[in-house]
């Protein structure tokens, strides 16, 4: 049984050579741009998942714990962090707009 079903393998875009592939196999900038916006979308979604998991494990720890302030200042970072994504996910499709 194959749990997640048949997915093809991630590319390793921290290596510079699978950047310029990826960008180059890219036929134009509005594809690019198109899969920027797919990419943000999807961070969106961990981030948001990452946010509730969180929230939860915070709701279940006492206040006085010590790791209850540290989870709080995460959340919130990554509250700020979900902005700056939703910013960039707007500007994109301002961007796809103009094209």
């Amino acid at each position: 049984m194959i749990p997640f079903g048949n997915k093809s393998e991630t590319k390793n875009f921290s290596d510079p050579a699978a950047r310029n592939a990826f960008v180059q196999g890219t036929p134009d900038g509005q594809t690019l741009l198109q899969n920027e916006l797919t990419v943000n979308r999807s961070e969106q979604l961990l981030l948001q998942e990452r946010i509730r998991l969180m929230q939860g494990f915070v709701n279940d720890l006492p206040a006085s714990d010590p790791q209850y302030s540290m989870l709080r200042i995460a959340v919130q970072m990554d509250l700020v962090e979900l902005d700056e994504l939703r910013a960039r996910e707007l500007l994109l499709q301002k961007k796809l707009g103009e094209l």
